[in-house]
Order: C-alpha cells, then sequence, then structure tokens
C-alpha cells in the first residue's frame, strides 16, 4: 500500500467526523421545525412535505456534479465551496416570509450539500478494503450524533410555542454550525486525492477500461452501481416518508411540539450513532456488509409498520427505536458497499450518483407522504413506508445472490 493510501486510525478521521456532524448538525435542526414553520405560514400537508423535499431535490441535480467536481479538484476544494453555499442558503431561509421563498432557500441549500458524497469518497480515498467498515461505521456515528443534536437543538430553540422569530433564530443557529464545520476542514482536514490521481479523473480511461467519464457509460460499465442506486431510491424514499410526516403526525395524534419533536429525532440519533460507532464494524466482519445492509433493511421495515399502528406515545417511542437501529445498520454497511464497487478514478462520481439516488428518494418521498397523509390519514405514510422497505428487501436479497452488490 502506497503512503497515499495508508490506512488513518481514528485519530486521524477526527476531523472529517467533525465535518459531518457538524453539517448534518446543522442540517438536523430544521427537521423537527419546517413542518410547524408552513403550517405557521398558512400552508397545507401536501404542500409542506413537497416544500421540505425541495433539499433533496437540489442535492439530486448537484451531487453528482460536486462528487465529479471533487474526483478533479481535490476533496477539501468542493467541500469547502458546498459548505460555504450551505452556510448561505440557511441564511436566505432565516428571511424567508412566506413557503415558496422556504421551499427555494431548501432547494438552493440541496444543491450545495455536496459534502455528503465526497465524505464517503475521502473516506475511500484512505482506507483499505479490511479497514473500510470500521472508518465508514465511524462516519455513519457523525451522521447519528449530528441528528442526536441538530433535531434537540432546533426543538429547544423553537420551544413550546414558536413564532416566526423563533423559527428564523432556528435558521440562523443552522447557518452557524455550518461556518463551523467550513472552519473544521479549512484549518483541519488535509487532501486525500493527492494531484496525480485527480490528473487521472480528468484524462480519459484507458483502453480496454470502462469509460468513466459520464454518469451513464459508468452505468453501463458497472452495473451493480445501478442496483446500488435503486437500493438507495427505495430505502431512503421509505425513510424520507417518515420524517417528513412525523412531525405533522406527533402535532395531531400526540399533541406534541418542536421541543418533543426534536427530542424524539435525538432518539433515533442516539440508537444508530451507538450501532454505527460500535456495532457495525464487527457485524461486517462477522456477517459480511451485504448481510448487514439487509438486517438493516429489515428492522427499518418492522419500525416504520410500527410507526404506523401506534396510537401512544410509548408505542411511537418503541417503533422509531426499532426504526433507529435500521438506520444504525444499513447506513455503513451500504456506504461500505459503495466503496468496493468504485475505483480511484470515479469513488467521488460513484458516491454523488448514489447520494443523488438518495436525494430522488427524499424528494418523492416527500411527495407522496404529504398527500397520503393529507388523503388517507396520519398512519398512511408509515405503513406505506414499510411496504417499500419491503420491496428494498426483496431487491436487496435477489440481486446479491450471484456475488454481486449489493
Amino acid at each position: 500500500m502506497s503512503a497515499a493510501r495508508a490506512v488513518p486510525d481514528r485519530q486521524g478521521l477526527l476531523p472529517l467526523f467533525l465535518t459531518v456532524f457538524i453539517g448534518l448538525m446543522g442540517f438536523g435542526v430544521v427537521l423537527p421545525v419546517f413542518p410547524f414553520w408552513g403550517r405557521a405560514l398558512g400552508a397545507e400537508p401536501a404542500l409542506i412535505t413537497v416544500m421540505l423535499g425541495a433539499y433533496s431535490l437540489g442535492q439530486f441535480l448537484g451531487a453528482p456534479l460536486w462528487g465529479r467536481l471533487s474526483d478533479r479538484l481535490g476533496r477539501r476544494p468542493a467541500l469547502l465551496a458546498s459548505l460555504a453555499g450551505c452556510a448561505l442558503a440557511f441564511l436566505w431561509m432565516a428571511l424567508a416570509r412566506d413557503i415558496w421563498a422556504l421551499g427555494a432557500s431548501r432547494l438552493v441549500g440541496g444543491f450545495m450539500a455536496g459534502n455528503i458524497a465526497i465524505a464517503f469518497a475521502f473516506v475511500g480515498d484512505v482506507t483499505d478494503a479490511g479497514s473500510r467498515p470500521r472508518a465508514m461505521g465511524l462516519l455513519g456515528a457523525a451522521f447519528g450524533l449530528g441528528f442526536i443534536f441538530g433535531p434537540a437543538i432546533g426543538g429547544l430553540v423553537a420551544g413550546t410555542a414558536p413564532d416566526s422569530r423563533d423559527f428564523a433564530r432556528v435558521a440562523a443557529v443552522a447557518a452557524s454550525v455550518t461556518l463551523l464545520a467550513f472552519l473544521a476542514v479549512l484549518l483541519l482536514l488535509p487532501e486525500s486525492l493527492p494531484p496525480a490521481r485527480r490528473l487521472a479523473a480528468r484524462d480519459p480511461a484507458p483502453a480496454g477500461s470502462a469509460a468513466t467519464r459520464s454518469p451513464l457509460a459508468l452505468l453501463r460499465a458497472r452495473p451493480a452501481v445501478g442496483r446500488l442506486m435503486l437500493l438507495a431510491l427505495l430505502v431512503i424514499g421509505a425513510a424520507a416518508m417518515m420524517e417528513t410526516s412525523f412531525a405533522l403526525f406527533a402535532d395531531d395524534m400526540l399533541g406534541w411540539s418542536p421541543r418533543e419533536v426534536g427530542l424524539a429525532f435525538g432518539l433515533i440519533g442516539t440508537i444508530a450513532a451507538g450501532l454505527q460507532a460500535g456495532a457495525a464494524a464487527p457485524l461486517a466482519r462477522a456477517l459480511g456488509s451485504r448481510r448487514v445492509a439487509r438486517l438493516g433493511i429489515l428492522a427499518y421495515a418492522l419500525g416504520l409498520a410500527g410507526l404506523g399502528l401506534a396510537t401512544t406515545a410509548g408505542q411511537t417511542l418503541a417503533a422509531l427505536a426499532v426504526t433507529s437501529a435500521g438506520v444504525g445498520l444499513f447506513t455503513p454497511a451500504f456506504q461500505t458497499l459503495v466503496a468496493d464497487a468504485a475505483t480511484d478514478r470515479d469513488r467521488g462520481l460513484v458516491n454523488g450518483l448514489t447520494q443523488g439516488a438518495s436525494a430522488m428518494g427524499r424528494i418523492l418521498g416527500p411527495v407522496v407522504s404529504g398527500g397520503l397523509y393529507q388523503g388517507l390519514g396520519p398512519s398512511s405514510p408509515f405503513l406505506a413506508g414499510a411496504s417499500l422497505m419491503l420491496a428494498a428487501l426483496a431487491l436487496a436479497l435477489a440481486t446479491g445472490r450471484d456475488g454481486t452488490a449489493p
């Protein structure tokens, strides 16, 4: 293994861990508050969930571009640019005075949020196959911790009876923590992609190898990447149906405020982070990342079904705990499969494509969940999401039998 490919220890990954943690915390502070904000602006549930999903439309458009840009220019400058853009989008959100301006700020923020694909590409750069599950678990734990502190902070800042000033304050907090992520990259994170490997990404693929300059060429040459994209679309789409309708459900069925919703999302993050940091790597070594991903999908499906059947706060929290176990098992296992499907030449592009598919799930999920909620009732988005998870499990079981991903 070359020096550029040396496997870092936990301390070596700390700057990236902080970057992802702070970035996800900035995103998470908005999650429990946005539906209440939309209702305060006079919007119906169907429109609120669509506007909440506008972030993912922007991410769908931007993630492959950011991933490819990081292949050509380096991970560090792409991370800095995307984080700066995210901070500006949150400031725009703080100034929003109607649901359309709120949605537009989410759209721009999503387009600028290329740091997720770049972060996973960074880990792929600096790990080998043996150490990758552990590193992906640590990065997944940063995601989980971001969802512990982000929604909890958002709910606490908004309080129990928020007005427009409280909502704007939440967006300002999100902008501030995103700027902290920018400073973490600027001051602490080294470049993971040496200039020679950046030049390789700019050059045409050598004769006889897969052409990776365009996404379509890569998908034709490597069908496994397409299967991973479809899996991400199904799983993340189902998860997004829960995330965008849960605050509405908690308000209507349980009488919760943004504070309780934020703490409930924090519960998801706590359990997911614990699994990702402590259990993900040992399970991947014992069972393989493919099997762990399947277990995560199954837990996801059971948790969403439980939410659809819940009628009390205790039942709701128990179902959220099972759902969070699905998050903790699936996320690092899936990202390990993505890293294994990529090469040095196209790692940013492959991560961008799978993150783009995840973003498409986060677009379609909110579009469907709001209509279901408004037309069929509060439980319907969760039950529909559980059905999608079962379809994802069937895909994972069927396509893995021949030794291919997932």
